[in-house]
């Protein structure tokens, strides 16, 4: 479902005469909170307003304070449990303008949640400037940073990757997440009392305790710069971790075209890797074993980044593992329990056997036909119609992607599996830009005009506010 862009742009005019401001949903209802700890910084000053109560924090030890939700809305206590003030909703912001936010700055906010939904979830400490709103929604905190989209993007290229990456590739991913946000063609958050949330869902973004000196600068570098489609729109420039060598079309990921986001080879113009694009059933297993891996020129193989250096380039959230390829075992067990609970095969007794039905130019799967017995006896199957459906369907710890094989480690006696191998590669969805891939180019030289036109098809950069 598609929704107005707040931003929109209006008879071909995209020009802004301002900065946008920006709310993120940080804290969520779906994170069931009843308590926000919160610690100023030493030497500034933050006004809470509620209504038409306005109440003066100085940061340091005594700006140690926390948002508890109770019957009928909110309150804000101090370290010694005394209430400051009370509302169904509190905003908390900077008493004054002051300089441009640094590394860091900001107010702590404890436990944090990070990964939504996935196995890798856990709660992480962040620092965030701008401004605090809090509002009470079924008995639980929601917290939403309001803040100029610039400084936004800071706290994304520095949650979805790391700092220290080239500057042209934060450059790359900061015009790739500013476009998809402009753009926003997804009604995610309809309901809730922010834009955006602060996840996977949307964006990861982690606040200042990631910037570094050059990520600013490379904010600094391409503020206001989208990309603007052939039709003249933002472009719904989505990206993920790896695309593992062939990007993949967004019709085969989400169920309809996007301009920008089609099929495209992660390598250099005359690339010997072209003879895997499209990726194919028929050429797939090479594609995933073969010998040429080892000294390719695909952007984001580990030839051009190198797998013993890649940690210091990813987010903090990230799993520490391989990226372009990659192997995982699942047994009848975990099958059964995934399928279940995941894939809401509620009948299913036992799985007989899975069939891909097909795939994209990436080689991921975007049909995948379940056969299975169900608890009364019966045969039946079932197919998983997208690829999100199948990597949360096939595994509670959510498959890195859907381009794999699947090979039968074991039947028993009457040809049931009993557990299967699956031969991948790549990490995420694979439309748009390739993070990893993007991160091999800047390595190598190439500019963040060039990164975003090589992952985004007949777009163009336009800047649209200075």
């Amino acid at each position: 479902m598609t929704q107005q862009p707040l931003f929109p742009i209006v008879n071909g005019k995209y020009k802004m005469d301002r900065e946008p401001i920006v709310r993120i949903g940080v804290v969520l209802a779906e994170d069931r909170k009843k308590t926000v700890e919160l610690a100023f910084p030493e030497g500034e000053e933050y006004l809470v307003h509620s209504g038409d109560r306005q109440v003066r924090i100085q940061g340091g030890m005594e700006g140690a304070c926390r948002v508890e939700a109770a019957e009928g809305g909110l309150t804000l206590r101090s370290a010694q449990n005394e209430a400051l003030c009370s509302g169904s909703s509190l905003t908390v912001g900077p008493a004054g303008e002051g300089a441009a936010p640094q590394p860091g700055d900001g107010i702590r906010v404890e436990n944090i949640v990070a990964g939504r939904g996935f196995h890798w979830r856990k709660e992480i400490t962040q620092t965030l400037t701008g401004a605090l709103e809090f509002h009470a929604v079924e008995g639980f905190v929601v917290m939403v940073n309001r803040l100029p989209l610039e400084e936004y993007l800071i706290g994304v290229i520095t949650g979805e990757m790391s700092g220290e990456c080239p500057e042209e590739f934060m450059k790359a991913q900061a015009v790739a997440a500013r476009s998809w946000l402009l753009a926003q063609v997804e009604e995610k958050h309809a309901h809730d009392p922010f834009d955006w949330c602060n996840d996977d869902c949307c964006q990861r973004y982690q606040g200042s305790g990631g910037w570094s000196a050059r990520a600013v600068k490379a904010i600094a570098d391409c503020r206001g710069e989208v990309l603007i489609t052939p039709s003249k729109h933002y472009c719904d420039a989505r990206y993920s971790k790896s695309c593992g060598g062939v990007a993949e079309d967004a019709e085969s990921v989400w169920g309809e075209p996007m301009e920008g986001l089609v099929p495209i080879l992660d390598a250099p113009e005359g690339s010997d890797a072209a003879r895997f694009y499209p990726v194919t059933e028929e050429n797939l297993r090479e594609y995933l074993e073969g010998e040429w891996i080892k000294d390719t020129d695909i952007f984001c193989s580990p030839a051009v980044v190198p797998e013993e250096t890649i940690t210091k380039y990813l987010g903090r959230v990230d799993e520490q593992s391989k990226y372009f390829r990659w192997e995982k075992v699942l047994t009848q067990a975990s099958l059964q329990e995934s399928l279940v609970e995941r894939a809401g095969l509620t009948d299913l007794a036992r799985v007989i056997d899975l069939h891909p039905v097909k795939r994209g130019a990436s080689g991921r799967l975007n049909k995948l036909e379940v056969e299975y017995e169900t608890k009364g006896g019966e045969r039946k199957k079932a197919l998983l119609k997208s690829e999100y459906d199948i990597r949360a369907g096939l595994s509670a710890q959510f498959l890195y992607s859907g381009a794999f094989i699947l090979e039968v480690v074991k039947r028993d006696g009457e040809g049931n599996l009993e557990s299967v191998k699956l031969l991948g590669g790549g990490w995420g969805h694979g439309a748009g830009l390739c993070q990893i891939g993007a991160l091999g180019m800047a390595l190598k030289g190439y500019s963040y005009q060039d990164i975003v036109t090589h992952y985004y098809t007949g777009v163009r950069l336009e800047r649209i506010y200075g």
